[in-house]
């Protein structure tokens, strides 16, 4: 039987096969423990970042505890965000600033006031692929904002979400490789080019999260993992190795699940 690593999937989506003919696996790497209403991400080099009241800790790949930084000026986090190996930046709906910190979590101390970006009420922020530039939804204006951080200023949006694609409840946003993914948890996912052109839409209801890696969607739902290309439209689920996951990270061949109190990391293997 053949057998292939999870980052492949691009070559088992290519060739024809039935849901009933996947065999799959779960290999459990380890665990960290996270507190309700906190905040994590993954970076590219599967660095760990995670809020704990005042304060973010870093862990490392091996899951050791590398730097931790107090954030009690800057709000709480509503959202971490890797531009880079070398940059992570600090979203706080509270206070309305995108603030920066460099790989050892010291601050940069630069903070952009989004009041002067024109946005009135941002609740939703994801990085971009683009070098120095992250998406911002505002929500009250129902507009998606492609904000460039850097010294030349290449800023795009997508206003009248509501009137224009009738999306009701943006609960993620998240770009992969150029393309961005805005998820209504009541509709289904929107997809973008790099252009903030709609290309796609894909119904679905009840999603709880999503993530994407080259041309390959994951999502999230009623504790199943689904697999779509978004070359082909083939789709396969398999169960989740835990219940009630909220909350889905992928990178570098690893699935980052949530649920409750713990963020899980996991390798899935799959045979035909």
């Amino acid at each position: 039987m053949k057998q292939y690593i999870f980052v492949l999937f691009t070559i088992s989506l290519s060739v024809s096969f039935s849901q009933d003919s996947i065999v799959y696996s779960w290999e459990k790497i380890r665990s960290h423990s996270v507190n309700e209403d906190e905040v994590w991400t993954v970076d590219l080099l599967e660095n760990i970042y995670i809020s704990e009241g005042e304060m973010i800790h870093k862990y490392d790949s091996f899951g050791s505890l590398k730097f931790s930084q107090s954030i009690k000026s800057l709000g709480g986090a509503t959202c971490l965000v890797p531009m880079n190996a070398m940059k992570l930046i600090h979203f706080s709906e509270e206070q309305q600033t995108l603030c920066y910190f460099d790989n050892t979590l010291s601050s940069m101390n630069d903070c952009v006031d989004l009041s002067r970006k024109n946005i009135v009420s941002a609740e939703l922020v994801c990085g971009s692929s683009q070098p120095n530039k992250i998406w911002v939804l505002d929500n009250l204006n129902s507009t998606l904002h492609l904000l460039s951080l850097g010294v030349v200023q290449q800023n795009q949006e997508v206003g009248n979400l509501q009137g224009v694609l009738d999306v009701a409840n943006i609960t993620q946003i998240r770009e992969r490789s150029n393309t961005l993914f805005v998820l209504d948890k009541s509709k289904g996912i929107y997809v973008f080019d790099l252009y903030a052109t709609l290309i796609e839409f894909i119904p679905g209801e009840n999603i709880q999260q999503l993530d994407a890696y080259d041309r390959t969607l994951f999502t999230v739902s009623k504790n199943m993992l689904s697999v779509r290309s978004l070359v082909t439209g083939e789709e396969f689920s398999v169960e989740l190795p835990i219940d009630d996951v909220d909350e889905l990270c992928y990178r570098n061949h690893f699935f980052y699940l949530r649920s409750g109190g713990n963020i899980h990391k996991y390798r899935l293997q799959l045979s035909e």
